[in-house]
């Protein structure tokens, strides 16, 4: 469980997440779990990791409860982001559709804490598309120039090439207007 942990901080670090591993203890202090708690400037959140859907689902609440009750200082300081903490629930095996139900009935659940749940966690590539809802947009990819003189003589083919080339040339607009009635 702790390699989804792991990919899951090398992704929101990639996208300027700050986060640590942090040991959630019982009552005895033994260590029952890690939790991954992430932040930025304005969401904050931790994320937990199950073998199964079952686990998941029987434990979120009282796991949930144990990482708020060992957080509570940095919530209550958190302020303006207490509105947006999360906590990402994943799951390695895949959900049957009835599990994928009780998932859906988590995240509906916004009790202290937003809830994402995604099961069937194989890859990197699983991790991140279960973190989406987190993450900025990317920005928008950079296209070449575009020569728009070009552009335009190649797609105005039914356009006289005299009345055209007056148009491209920045010629006076009564000239080209002139033009393109005489070769009407």
């Amino acid at each position: 469980m702790i390699e989804l942990l792991e990919q899951a901080a090398f992704i929101l670090a990639d996208f300027g997440f700050d986060h640590r591993m942090a040991d959630v203890e019982s009552e005895d202090g033994v260590v029952e779990m890690r939790v991954l708690a992430f932040e930025d400037d304005t969401v904050l959140g931790f994320a937990l990791a199950y073998q199964t859907v079952d686990d998941l689902i029987r434990r979120w609440k009282a796991d949930g409860d144990r990482v708020a009750m060992k957080h509570r200082k940095s919530l209550l300081a958190a302020r303006d982001k207490a509105w947006n903490v999360y906590l990402i629930l994943l799951a390695q095996e895949r959900a049957s559709f009835g599990q994928a139900l009780a998932l859906g009935l988590i995240e509906e659940d916004l009790e202290a804490m937003r809830k994402i749940t995604k099961a069937g966690i194989d890859t990197t590539e699983d991790v991140r598309t279960a973190l989406l809802p987190l993450l900025p947009f990317r920005a928008a990819p950079v296209l070449d120039p575009i020569d728009m003189q070009f552009e335009i003589q190649t797609r105005a083919s039914d356009v006289d090439p005299q009345a055209l080339a007056a148009f491209l040339s920045s010629a006076d607009e009564a000239v080209v207007m002139q033009l393109l009635e005489d070769r009407t």
